[in-house]
């Protein structure tokens, strides 16, 4: 009696919270969760994280598991997002003063309870604090198979700054960012482990615009292995205003702009500003959110730019709260 108990506790928690990270894919996200930064995330205390999405809720620990959460008035309306943890906050999770995180398919896990990762490291090949999606999908006999049954603990993230460590260095995961999503393109057929290249580019950048004008750039990507999401704060973003930085193996510089906490590309796209409803003289490296924000919230009716015009953009990136 008590197994069927434990069933139906289970289940109607599993009503309750239908985001459930061990079903994201950080392939097809795009942005209709808030990402919500760890710093921003600890810094407020009515925020409470339900196995990596977070509520707006009261709880006596910061920290839920989906059974824990379910005695508490979630209810929709009080989800914030998901909790977006970066790679350097996520080397300090090593097991040691911290739990013992491993990020896997730009999910991260909790695997502090098990055995095989005591101290945060497991058969003294892999420590905790690590992104090991090619590892583990690639290497481990095993899969993420076992990986699914732990607790989730957020998506992995990664700054621009942070993919620039990513450019050189024998050691170094290849990683490139495309569409927003941060790969492992070690797989990828077009990539050149010698020189580090995807294509004619090297690794450890964002090549939204420059991958995008190549044939069968979709089928190339899907070869390789999701690790993470890019993100943008204020400061990165104002650095592509259309004069700072270029697109490489071109004289053109690169032109984004954030709405609803989306990062898009508008390159080379004349009209962005007429798309935007905007002032000829408006500048790239902004956050134009307030151009669509009545539409976005379905609570206004006097005019604003149409948010089809997005679609017609290249999505590079998401912000934070």
């Amino acid at each position: 009696m008590k197994k069927v108990f434990i069933a139906v506790i289970v289940l109607v928690a599993a009503a309750l919270f239908a985001l459930d990270l061990k079903q994201f894919d950080i392939r097809n996200f795009k942005g209709e969760y808030p990402l919500v930064s760890l710093k921003r995330f600890l810094e407020t205390q009515e925020f409470v994280s339900v196995e990596g999405v977070v509520y707006n809720a009261k709880a006596d620990k910061k920290f839920l598991s989906v059974e824990e959460a379910s005695t508490l008035n979630l209810s929709e309306d009080r989800l914030v997002g998901i909790l977006a943890i970066d790679i350097d906050e996520l080397s300090s999770f090593d097991g040691k003063n911290k739990p013992a995180l491993v990020a896997v398919n730009g999910i991260i896990y909790d695997v502090s309870n098990s055995n095989l990762w005591r101290g945060g490291v497991h058969r003294g090949r892999h420590n905790a604090g690590e992104e090991l999606t090619y590892d583990i999908v690639k290497d481990s006999p095993h899969g993420i198979r076992k990986l699914q049954g732990f607790r989730t603990y957020g998506v992995l993230v990664f700054t621009l700054e942070q993919l620039s460590k990513f450019t050189q260095g024998t050691k170094a995961k290849p990683y490139v960012a495309f569409s927003g999503v941060v790969y492992d393109v070690k797989d990828n057929p077009a990539y050149d482990n010698k020189n580090r290249m995807l294509y004619s580019y090297s690794v450890g950048q964002e090549l939204t615009y420059e991958l995008s004008k190549l044939e069968n750039v979709q089928t190339s990507m899907s070869k390789s292995y999701p690790v993470g999401l890019l993100i943008f704060d204020a400061q990165t973003l104002s650095r592509f205003d259309g004069t700072q930085v270029r697109v490489l193996n071109e004289e053109t510089y690169k032109s984004f702009i954030m709405v609803a906490g989306i990062v898009y590309d508008v390159t080379n796209v004349p009209d962005w500003r007429a798309k935007l409803d905007l002032e000829d003289d408006a500048e790239a490296g902004k956050d134009y959110t307030g151009q669509f924000e009545c539409e976005l919230e379905e609570s206004c009716e006097h005019k604003h730019a149409d948010p089809k015009v997005l679609k017609e953009f290249l999505r590079v990136g998401f912000g934070t709260l």
